[in-house]
């Protein structure tokens, strides 16, 4: 009686994880992996049969099952097995215009101010609670299909995973692949766990690997491929910050961005760490191709990634309480890019505000003389800002000859689009670091390498207030008050400490 007690005990504990929980098969539905056959009412005819039953798991056993658009509903997982693919449809048609205008989200795509109408996409989420997708099989899009190829910042082409307004959201151990757009969007959602996943998706314009705009979220252990930025953190909500979460353990690359925070900033991020990650590049750029000349990367032929760490506010929201740490990142053209800017006002007309960003134990072998860059506004300074214990090596250098080309006064555009090689342009005054409209920066314990040959200071810093640089050595010179590789405009003496 005693052990039949135990038992009863475990299994009652156990209940909540899906233990107890119901299967429907999608071939008990009509599903069939016949490679023509489109199975978009078989398996939402499954999915509607789970909900009504109280919830449970929708079973994609081994196969490859073409569809349009699902949609996942509250206590329903989608179970997909070793060898199961759900294959997006190639025919647009499959996938109907997702009415989304009463969340009140800003575009994605276009930037346009105005709240987005519609979105498309293969599996789709909208306030929905307990639910998600797990198992060892694929969520393969048709981005690779001509019908999809229609070119940079196109709207009207489906996401492969798209979650919105809802909570306890789980993501796990799936392979999601070939999106037309953005891979995975979770949007508006809370309690999100994200973890084990593979995504590559390399065969169109736009192709985020996850965008993220939620709050109390989890992304650990996941291997991402993106065309397009890696991880991309976004606030596009007006009274709803991107906020608590934290990233771990992840491999991200990326012919754009590796790990970003922005651009889309309306109300802000905060209370964000991102621990234990690798950046490097893309394995193939079929579409962005930076235009680089030799001079400015070096193997501009090879792909690269443009920035490893973007942290942006440019459209009046809150930036705060953001740290990066143990960070790895290769092939970069600029490691770091910080940046206060004015895309848009918050509805008081103010600009965005940025304060206490930390990154430390970094690694970065960047391929390009563009630098990594801190900026704020001039009426808008980013403040309390930590940079320590990084590692930076650059192979390529400014001659003096190369030098004497460089614009006299950099100019800086607030208003457009924010990315290291746009807002002041590629040639800077400095190697390593240039740093704009700061208050309070500390750079502790910063190892720079480059050739002998770079004519310019390796940090700048132009309206910067309160410097202080510790521990900084640069091509094996440290540092000191007498150093000529700091050069400052209309700033506060530096101090150096040890």
């Amino acid at each position: 009686m005693k052990k039949l007690t135990e038992i009863l005990f475990v299994v009652f504990l156990l209940a909540p994880f899906g233990i107890l929980a119901q299967t429907f098969n999608i071939k008990d539905f009509g599903a069939l992996a016949n490679g023509k056959t489109i199975n978009t009412q078989a398996i939402q005819s499954t999915i509607d049969k789970c909900y009504t039953q109280g919830g449970g798991e929708v079973i994609v056993p081994a196969g490859v099952f073409y569809t349009g658009t699902i949609f996942l509903k509250s206590n329903v997982y989608l179970h997909l097995l070793p060898g199961a693919v759900l294959q997006g449809s190639y025919n647009p048609a499959d996938y109907p215009e997702h009415n989304i205008l009463s969340h009140q989200k800003f575009g994605t795509i276009t930037h346009d101010g105005q709240f987005a109408k519609f979105e498309k996409a293969l599996v789709i989420a909208d306030n929905a609670q307990n639910v998600g997708i797990i198992g060892e099989g694929t969520v393969k899009g048709a981005g690779d299909g001509e019908a999809f190829q229609v070119g940079m910042n196109k709207d009207n082409r489906p996401m492969n995973i798209y979650f919105i307004g809802c909570s306890n959201v789980k993501l796990k151990d799936i392979k999601v692949l070939n999106a037309a757009q953005i891979t995975i969007s979770i949007s508006k959602c809370e309690k999100v766990f994200v973890d084990g996943l593979y995504v590559n998706s390399l065969v169109n314009w736009n192709n985020d690997g996850m965008d993220v705009d939620s709050r109390e979220v989890v992304i650990s252990n996941c291997i991402i491929e993106a065309e397009d930025d890696a991880l991309c953190f976004k606030s596009e909500y007006l009274n709803k910050m991107c906020e608590n979460i934290t990233v771990t353990n992840c491999v991200v690359s990326s012919s754009c961005n590796g790990i970003k925070l922005g651009t889309g900033s309306r109300t802000g991020f905060r209370n964000i760490t991102v621990n234990n990650c690798i950046i490097k590049r893309g394995q193939e750029d079929k579409y962005l191709h930076w235009k680089m000349t030799p001079e400015i990367v070096f193997k501009e032929t090879t792909p690269s990634v443009n920035t490893g760490i973007v942290i942006l506010g440019v459209d009046g929201g809150v930036v705060e309480n953001i740290s990066f740490s143990n960070i790895v990142m290769t092939d970069v053209v600029s490691p770091i890019f910080i940046r206060v800017g004015k895309r848009f006002l918050n509805p008081e007309g103010k600009p965005s505000v940025m304060k206490n960003i930390s990154i430390q134990n970094v690694i970065a072998q960047s391929r390009s003389i563009i630098p990594s860059i801190v900026a704020g506004l001039e009426e808008s300074p980013a403040k309390d800002i930590r940079l320590s214990n990084i590692r930076i090596s650059i192979p390529i250098v400014v001659t003096a000859d190369f030098l004497k080309s460089f614009p006299a006064t950099i100019t800086e555009d607030i208003k457009g689009y924010p990315e290291n090689r746009m807002t002041f342009g590629k040639l800077l005054p400095a190697s390593s670091f240039y740093v704009r409209h700061v208050e309070g920066i500390t750079m502790n314990d910063i190892t720079i390498t480059y050739g002998n040959d770079e004519a310019r200071p390796a940090f700048y810093y132009d309206d910067v207030r309160n410097i202080q640089l510790r521990n900084v050595i640069v091509n094996d010179h440290k540092i000191d008050t007498n150093t000529t590789l700091v050069e400052s405009k209309n700033s506060d003496m530096i101090g150096f400490g040890k």
